[in-house]
Parts: structure tokens; sequence; C-alpha cells
């Protein structure tokens, strides 16, 4: 399990000057999920019983993504690289989900999971502070995010985190568990502040509105949301807030180049709605379908975008059905378990995930985020878990306690 959660914890470090070594042909991450592959494997061997890896429909969605992409490289799509391959990209994902489905399979490793994923975005979070630190004051509207890859990117993987550490922070753990998720929640606030990702920070609106809406406690949950949240946002010299309020030129221009993008996009849709141009080839062809001859060469900056222009429309179906199928699996959790339940916190935790990250990736291609993948790979176990025994849903609870009122009555 240590390989498969040091996995989890350098998954935000798409650049990290280690991990991201090449050698031999593979980065020192790649390595590790070699690892993790093999260890999955021993792990199913040494259970002697194979999971129901499709048992959901967004693992049987994932399979079928994974398809729909490799064909589309394979005809249409751009040249073949091991290093940068939109193709290998997805069959990466569905081995995450595979090892995933393996390996978690009891409350206690899924608490490990989630603790792993809190500290990922946690100590990205350093590396994104201290290159602010370093450098805000040498460039004007300086945005962080060498080592984490990119700032929009980051702030997609950071809202996947952030609700789980919330959500472990306001609920009754040891004491260890309650400082730590506090330490990185404030860390990763901090970063995606100074990230200054609009689209992050819409995110960031809708997890906290989530998780206030099904919250017990919803002015106590508002409340600490306002105080984590609102004071970085307002009184830092750039922020998503800033940016939002008042625009910059270079935002402005942003801005325009993200529409010209998305028209271009739909245009490809129109032309091309059940193959697309073909995978990875979005930025390559965009200028042949932009308006009034404007020189683009620029992605698609929206995941939906994305995806039905370059693998058409069914795959972007195929798609929304992963996100809906995995925010129902996590919801039919958190309903058939105790709100103090750690499965329960975990479901409800990763549909406020799911959800700021389906806003946030309307402005950014945050398909290839690893912690989306990982996300719904953990809505495949959870169902899973809760069918083993290893925890009491509400309606057994509920019917072992009217059982033991019965039998207080008579023997009364």
């Amino acid at each position: 399990m240590i390989v498969f959660l040091l996995l989890i914890s350098v998954m935000a470090l798409l650049q990290h000057p280690f991990w991201s070594r090449y050698v031999g042909g593979m980065t020192a991450i790649k390595y590790v999920g070699v690892c993790c592959v093999v260890y999955a494997l021993l792990h199913v061997a040494s259970r002697r019983r194979i999971p129901r890896y499709l048992d959901t429909w967004q693992s049987r969605g994932i399979v079928l993504l994974c398809v729909i992409a490799c064909l589309s490289s394979l005809m249409t799509g751009a040249a073949f690289s091991w290093e940068a391959n939109a193709a290998i990209s997805y069959a990466s994902f569905a081995i995450l989900f595979l090892i995933t489905r393996s390996v978690v399979d009891s409350l206690r490793r899924v608490r490990y999971v989630l603790l792993a994923m809190v500290g990922s975005i946690g100590w990205a979070s350093l590396y994104v502070l201290r290159e602010w630190q370093k450098y805000h004051n040498l460039y004007a509207d300086f945005r962080p995010g060498w080592v984490v890859g990119d700032a929009n990117y980051f702030s997609v993987s950071a809202l996947i985190s952030i609700p789980i550490a919330f959500c472990l922070l306001v609920e009754k753990h040891p004491l260890w568990v309650r400082v730590f998720c506090l330490s990185c929640l404030m860390l990763s606030l901090a970063a995606v502040t100074v990230s200054a990702s609009r689209g992050g920070f819409l995110g960031l609106v809708s997890v906290f509105m989530f998780l206030v809406a099904h919250s017990r406690g919803r002015r106590c949950s508002l409340a600490l949301a306002g105080i984590l949240m609102l004071p970085l946002s307002f009184l830092m010299p750039v922020s998503s807030v800033a940016r939002l309020l008042h625009p910059k030129i270079g935002d402005i221009a942003a801005e325009n180049l993200r529409k010209d993008a998305w028209r271009a996009g739909f245009r490809m849709i129109e032309l091309h709605p059940l193959v697309g141009v073909g995978l990875d080839n979005f930025k390559s062809r965009v200028n042949d379908y932009a308006e009034d001859s404007r020189r683009v060469d620029h992605i698609a900056h929206n995941a939906y975008i994305e995806i039905a222009a370059e693998m058409g429309l069914p795959a972007l179906t195929v798609f929304l059905l992963i996100l809906w199928m995995s925010y129902r699996s996590l919801d039919k959790v958190r309903r058939r378990t105790h709100s103090g339940q750690l499965l329960n916190q975990g479901a409800l935790s990763l549909q406020a995930s799911l959800v700021g990250c389906a806003v946030a990736i309307c402005f950014v291609s945050g398909q290839y985020t690893k912690f989306l993948w990982l996300l719904v790979s953990l809505s495949a176990c959870f169902p899973a878990i809760l069918k083993s025994g290893c925890v009491a849903p509400k309606e057994q609870s509920g019917t072992a306690s009217c059982a033991s009122n019965v039998e207080v009555v008579r023997r009364s």
C-alpha cells in the first residue's frame, strides 16, 4: 500500500526535477506506477478474489472512453510519441482505475488514500507558495506553477483535495488528523489564491456552496468557509477575485483567446460531430476553424468542448456519463451511511470535489487531471466497500435498533 500512497503523493508534481526525470525512456513516477501495478496483482492474488471491476457505470465508461481515445489516436490522431501522447494518458487513467479498484477495499485504506490526497496537494502547495515568494516582486502579476505544471491545472487538482481536508477537519477525528488536514487546507487555499485561477475560484465557490447545502451545521460551515477563503482572496494584490472584478489587459486578452478557441471548437463539433478532428489535434487544427482568419493557436481551455471537438459527441457523452454516475454512486453511499462515518465523509467530500471540478474544467482542459480520475476510481470503490459489510448502512442499523427496542419491550 505504501507504493500506491507514494504515487498519490507525487501526482501533483508534474515537473518536479526528480519525479519527472526520464530514466530509460520513462519518468520516475511511471516506475512507481509500474510498481503499483505489480503490487495490485499481488494484492488481488493474496485475497484470492478478483474484484468486480465493471460493476459500476463509471468503470465501464472509463474503459469505453479509453477505447474511443485509442481508436481516435490510431485513425485520425496526432503523431505518436511515448513522451507526450493523449492516448497513453487515457490508458494510464484506465490503469489507475484498475490499481485503485484492486487495492482500496477497506475503510482503513480509504482513510490512507484520502489523507494521501490531502497531503499531496499540501506538499505541492509549498512549491507554489515558494515560487510566488521568490518571483512575485520580480515579475508583475506573477502566477506560480512550474513544479506543479500550471496554475490553472494545479487549481483543478486542489479543488479535489480541499473538500476532503475540510470534511475530515470538521468531524471528530484524532488530533493529529485534524491538525494535518487544517495545515494542508490552509496551504492549499493560499496556493490557490496566489495561483489566481478564475475558473478555479468559481469551482471553489461551488465546492463550499455544496458543502454548506449538505452539512448539518450550515451556518457554522458557511462561517468557516468565509473565514478560510474570503480574506486571502480580497487581500492579495493578484488573486482570482481581483482578476474577475478588475481584469487587466492580459486578463482581457486571455478571455478573448478563450472565446475564439471555443467558437472554433464549436465549429469543429458542427462539422465533425461523430469522430471529431482526432485526439490531440485541437491545437494544431484550431486555426482552420477560427473566425475571420484569426490566429488562435491555443488549446480549448474547456474540457467538454475539447473532448467533443477531438473525439466527437459520443466521447463527450461517455465523459459526462462518467462524471454523473460517479456523483450518483457517491450520493447513494452518502445517503446510506451515517454522517459520522468515514465512508459518509469521504463520499460527501468527493461529491463536492466532483462538483467543483466539473465547474472548473469549463475554463481549462482539465480532462487530463490525474486527481480527477483518481476521484472517479474511488467512487467505484465506495459501493463495494459498503456492500462488503465494513460499514453498517442506515437501513441495517435502523432495523437493528428497532429489533433491540422490541426486545426491550418484550423483556419489560
